[in-house]
């Protein structure tokens, strides 16, 4: 599929396809899934662990594409110090929408009024974002997909949601998202959206106020 969507699409117009390149790494190394695993405590999910030992351990994909598993494992550790936080249970169950926390009016408009006339409004979303950003909301998570604007999508490793992929844009204040799927649906959609838009030259998905859950099926992205 990957080679189809490449010829579809020799300008790179996809979106970020001129960073992967619609390639693929190598398969990782028994070192570094050794290493995760046993911060972990147990497998990785099987649907991810298939895709990075049998396919490949990063490269193309969603958005700026899949981050290695070593890259991950890095990204853990410079943010928190170490790797424990693998070893601890996701708290995550449902969606964490700080806007609705907080009681964002639906109007955006508004509600850029109020960020610039309300300190202590604006002031709650900053709150929420560092609480969010930190433990144990980022235990049992492992980042697998950079989305951009400081926003990325991890897999949950451990815990009541594991083997689910999630949206964490607790950075820019919005919040944290199930997309309700596992990390190969959430691969196949973006395989299936990328070679539509590499043939014919458009987008597909649907215009929503959540875009950035487009592969999964969180009913947000309908709303």
């Amino acid at each position: 599929m990957l080679a189809r969507i490449a010829a579809a699409d020799p300008g790179r117009e996809v979106f970020a396809a001129f960073r992967h390149g619609y390639e693929l790494n190598p398969p990782v190394d028994a070192a570094t899934l050794a290493r995760a695993e046993q911060a972990i405590g147990a497998r990785l999910p099987e649907e991810y662990r298939w895709f990075v030992t049998e396919v490949g351990d990063g490269g193309a994909g969603p958005y700026y594409g899949v981050l290695p598993l070593g890259a991950a494992l890095s990204r853990l550790e410079t943010a928190l110090g170490s790797l424990d936080s693998l070893g601890h249970d996701c708290p995550l169950e449902s969606d964490v929408d700080f806007g609705e926390l907080i009681g964002q009016p639906d109007d955006w408009d508004e509600h850029l009024a109020r960020l610039e006339s309300d300190p202590s409004y604006e002031a709650r979303f900053g709150e929420l974002s560092q609480k969010y950003s930190d433990v144990p909301w980022l235990h049992g998570r492992l980042p697998i997909v950079d989305y951009g604007c400081g926003a990325w999508f991890s897999l949950v490793v451990r815990g009541p949601r594991r083997g689910t992929v999630w949206l964490d844009s607790s950075d820019d204040s919005t919040g944290l998202y199930c997309l309700e799927v596992d990390f190969m649906t959430l691969y196949r959609r973006w395989l299936d959206d990328a070679l539509a838009e590499a043939t014919t030259g458009t987008d597909t998905g649907q215009e929503a106020s959540y875009g950035f859950l487009k592969y999964g099926d969180n009913p947000r992205y309908n709303s």
